[in-house]
C-alpha cells in the first residue's frame, strides 16, 4: 500500500523497458578459458560486457509475442569470471566459517560486493551477489541489511555525486558505515507521493526533510546512512518531464533526526521508526537529478526483491532438508513415513516451486547483467512475488504433516515457521506487487493495441471488427497454438513448451478482455487485477523452470533426466491454474463472487462487525 500511489506516475518509466538474448559478449568463453589463472586480482577485474537493449520479455507477453531467443537460460558468467566468483565466495565462507564469529575481513568484503574497485569493492553483478548471498541464508536478518547495503551502493557509484562518492564509497565497502533504506510510510498523503517531503532552498540549493519512514533492520547493526525517498512537489503540479519524489543520502547523525526501535518477534528483528524533523540535506546528497527518483527507486526495488528472494529461498531449501530428513527417520504405524503417498506429493511438490524460484532469481539476475541498461521492474516484481507467495503456505507444511509434533524441541519447524512468517511481512505486501505487475502489464499492452480495445469498446460503431471477431478460432477455453515454441527446448519439455505456449494465448485474450471490459477503470478492478497477475507470474515461472531444465540436460547436468520431471509436471499444473484463473476473469464480476464479496463487505463496513445472526436464532 506504501509504495502503491507511485505506481500511476511511474507507469511512463516502466513503458520504456526492454530484453535481449542471454548468450551474451560476457558469457562467450575466452580463447584460454581452459587454463584460467588462479591468481585473480580483484584490482584487474574486467568489466562485465553487455549488449544493447531489446524489448520486454513478459510486458511483450501481454500482446501474445514471445521473444525467442530468450527462452534459452543464459549463462551469464563466462569461465574466468565464474572461476573468480568461486575463489571469492569460498574465502568468504572460511572467513565466516573461522571460529563461527564473523572476522572484520568478512564484514567488510560482504559490504563491499557491489562497490566501485576503485574504493575497495569487488564491483560484483547481480548474478554474482545472488550467488555469495546464498552463504549468508542461516542468518537472514543479517543477509537483508547486507543486500539492501549494497544495492545502495550501487545506486551511488550510478548516481551519486562525485562528492557522495567520494565521502561515503570507501566507508561503506570497508563496512565502517553500514547503509539502510528508508523507504516505506505508515501515513499517506493525497496532495504529494509520500508524506515524507523534502523542500528546496533555492538560495543555498540545499533540502529540507520533514516525514517519517518505517523499515526492518537487525538490532545488531546501526545504519549510519539512510536512501530516502521523498515527495518534491505536489501531485496537481507533475508533468511529464518532472518527477514528483526523489532519493536523498542522509546521515542518521544530522540534526532533526531520530531513530526509535520496537522489537518484533524475536532474534534481534526490530521494527525501525525514523522521524525527519527540517533536516537539511546537502544538494550534493541527492542520488541522481531531482526528476530521476523513478528510476533510481525502480533500480533499487528490482536489486532487492531478486537478492531478498535468494534468502527466501534458502529459507525454503532449509525447511525442505529438514521435513525430508525427518521423514525418512520416522516411522508409522503402517510403516515408514516417507512411503506414505501424500508426503511424497506435498514434498516433491514444494521441490518444485523451490526449482522454479531459483530458475526465477537467476533468469532474471541474468537479464539485468547481460544487457545495458536493461528494465526488469516487472520481472523482478514476479520473482518477489512468486518467492514470497509460497513462503507461508511452504514453511506450514511440517505443521500440516506432523501436526503438534513438529513443535516440538527435537524439531527445528517452529523457528523456521518463525523466520518464514518475518520475511513474509518483511516490507512490501504481495497484493501490492501484484497490483504493480497487472497495470504495468496492461499498460504496454493498452499503449500497443489502443484501436483494438477501442473497437472493442464500441461494437455498435465497428460492425464489421465484431463479427470478424465472432469467427476466431482461438478462446480462452480452446487457445490456438502460434508460434510453436517446442523447438526452442529440449524434444524431452514438447510437454512443458506446449503448456507454456497455451498460456502465452491465455495471458493475451484475458489481458484483451479485462481492458475491453474497464478501460482506464481497470484500476480500481483489484481482484481481476490480481488474477491477471498470477497468470503473468506463473506463466513466467514456467519458462524459466523449462528452460533451466533443458539447458541442464542439454549439457548433461547431474540428475538433469529429474530436472525434465519436474519442469513437465510444473508447467502442466500451472497451466491448469492459468486456464481456471483467465476463464474467471473472462466470465466477469457478475458470474464470479467478486460482486458478492463486494456487497458483504459493504455491509461489514456499514455494520462495523460480523453482522449475521447466530444459527439458533429464531424470528418469533
Amino acid at each position: 500500500m506504501l509504495l502503491r500511489r507511485a505506481y500511476r506516475p511511474l507507469g511512463r518509466s516502466f513503458a520504456r523497458t526492454c530484453f535481449m538474448r542471454h548468450s551474451t559478449v560476457a558469457s562467450q568463453e575466452p580463447a584460454d578459458s581452459d587454463t584460467v589463472s588462479s591468481a585473480i586480482n580483484a584490482l584487474s577485474k574486467p568489466v562485465h560486457v553487455q549488449l544493447p537493449k531489446k524489448n520486454p520479455f513478459m510486458k511483450s507477453m501481454f500482446l501474445g509475442t514471445v521473444d525467442t531467443e530468450l527462452l534459452s537460460f543464459p549463462e551469464s558468467l563466462n569461465r574466468e569470471e565464474q572461476a573468480r566468483l568461486t575463489k571469492q565466495k569460498d574465502d568468504l565462507e572460511r572467513a565466516l566459517g573461522a571460529g563461527n564469529k564473523e572476522p572484520a575481513s568478512a564484514g567488510s568484503g560482504l559490504y563491499g560486493l557491489q562497490g566501485p574497485l576503485e574504493h575497495g569493492g569487488n564491483r560484483f553483478i547481480e548474478t554474482e551477489l545472488a550467488y555469495v548471498n546464498e552463504l549468508l541464508a542461516d542468518n537472514r536478518s543479517k543477509a537483508m541489511v547486507t543486500l539492501e547495503h549494497n544495492a545502495i551502493v550501487k545506486l551511488i557509484a550510478q548516481y551519486g555525486s562525485d562528492a557522495a562518492k567520494d565521502l561515503y564509497l570507501s566507508k561503506l565497502c570497508s563496512g565502517e558505515t553500514i547503509a539502510a533504506s528508508a523507504l516505506y510510510e505508515v501515513d499517506s498523503s493525497r496532495q504529494t507521493m509520500f508524506s515524507t517531503v523534502a523542500t528546496l532552498d533555492f538560495t543555498n540549493g540545499s533540502w529540507t526533510l520533514n516525514g517519517s519512514k518505517v523499515f526492518l533492520q537487525n538490532e545488531e547493526t546501526v545504519p549510519g546512512l539512510l536512501l530516502v525517498i521523498a515527495s518534491t512537489k505536489s501531485l496537481e503540479k507533475r508533468s511529464k518531464e518532472d518527477g514528483t519524489f526523489a532519493a536523498f543520502l542522509v546521515d542518521t547523525n544530522a540534526p532533526g533526526v531520530q531513530i526509535t526501535h520496537s522489537n518484533l518477534g524475536t532474534r534481534g528483528l526490530a521494527r525501525v521508526t525514523v522521524q525527519f524533523n527540517h533536516v537539511e540535506v546537502p544538494e550534493t546528497h541527492l542520488v541522481g537529478k531531482e526528476t530521476e527518483g523513478a528510476a533510481v527507486l525502480s533500480k533499487y526495488l528490482s536489486s532487492v526483491r531478486i537478492q531478498s528472494s535468494v534468502v527466501r529461498v534458502a529459507l525454503l531449501k532449509k525447511v525442505l532438508n529438514s521435513l525430508t530428513e525427518f521423514c525418512i527417520n520416522s516411522k508409522t504405524s503402517t510403516g515408514d513415513m516417507m512411503d506414505i503417498e501424500i508426503v511424497r506429493e506435498q514434498l516433491a511438490r514444494m521441490a518444485s516451486i523451490i526449482y522454479a524460484s531459483e530458475s526465477l532469481i537467476y533468469m532474471t539476475a541474468s537479464l539485468m547483467d547481460d544487457f545495458d541498461n536493461q528494465d526488469v521492474e516487472m520481472e523482478a516484481a514476479m520473482t518477489k512475488a512468486f518467492s514470497t507467495g509460497s513462503l507461508l503456505n511452504l514453511s506450514m507444511l511440517p505443521l500440516r504433516l506432523l501436526g503438534p509434533q513438529a513443535l516440538s524441541k527435537e524439531c527445528a519447524f517452529e523457528e523456521l515457521f518463525n523466520d518464514a512468517l518475518k520475511m513474509f511481512i518483511g516490507d512490501e505486501s504481495v497484493d501490492s506487487i501484484n497490483l504493480f505487475i497487472a497495470l504495468t502489464g496492461l499498460q504496454y499492452a493498452g499503449m500497443h493495441t489502443y484501436e483494438t480495445i477501442k473497437k472493442d469498446r464500441n461494437p455498435a460503431m465497428n460492425p464489421s471488427y465484431v463479427l470478424s471477431k465472432l469467427f476466431e478460432k482461438t478462446s480462452i477455453e480452446n487457445p490456438k497454438k502460434f508460434a510453436n515454441l517446442q523447438q526452442y527446448f529440449h524434444p524431452s519439455l514438447e510437454p512443458a513448451a506446449h503448456w507454456i505456449e497455451l498460456s502465452v494465448v491465455r495471458l493475451k485474450l484475458a489481458t484483451e478482455c479485462i481492458l475491453s471490459r474497464h478501460g482506464v477503470d481497470v484500476i480500481d478492478r483489484h481482484v481481476e487485477l490480481a488474477r491477471l497477475a498470477n497468470v503473468a507470474t506463473q506463466l513466467y515461472a514456467m519458462v524459466a523452470s523449462a528452460s533451466r531444465a533443458s539447458r541442464a540436460y542439454c549439457i548433461g547436468l547431474r540428475h538433469a533426466a529429474q530436472d525434465v520431471h519436474l519442469a513437465n509436471m510444473f508447467c502442466r499444473e500451472n497451466s491448469e491454474k492459468i486456464r481456471l484463473l483467465a476463464l474467471e476473469l473472462e466470465k466477469g464480476p457478475y458470474i464470479t463472487s467478486d460482486d458478492d464479496y463486494s456487497v458483504i463487505a459493504r455491509n461489514l463496513f456499514r455494520e462495523k462487525r460480523y453482522y449475521f445472526e447466530h444459527p439458533i436464532t429464531k424470528n418469533f
